[in-house]
């Protein structure tokens, strides 16, 4: 029975406190990596908004498109309805 309980505390894993350059090395690529992922977002995040301005812009222009077409067609079924009014009062005129 001290056998198995010998090989337990050996097998047990032991912690090394020594640190390396590759530890040193692994923690500055953590770090410039998340730099660089940081930026990166950053600098989409700008173009994306830069997008979405221009695209609202479009919207705005559209929106003003549609208000004119809307206005025109409005004045062109008012002068449809004086010319039908036009024609009515000539044709209840003549005999």
């Amino acid at each position: 029975m001290s056998d198995s309980h010998d090989d337990f505390k050996r097998s047990k894993p032991l912690f090394d406190r020594t640190i390396t350059y590759g530890h040193i090395l692994t923690a500055i690529s953590f770090v410039v990596a998340g730099t660089a992922a940081f930026f990166g977002m950053k600098a989409e995040l700008q173009s994306v908004d830069q997008r979405v301005a221009k695209i609202e812009a479009t919207l705005q222009q559209l929106a003003n498109v549609v208000v004119q077409t809307a206005r025109q067609d409005e004045r062109l079924n008012a002068i449809e309805r004086r010319v039908g009014q036009l024609e009515q009062v000539g044709t209840s005129r003549r005999p």
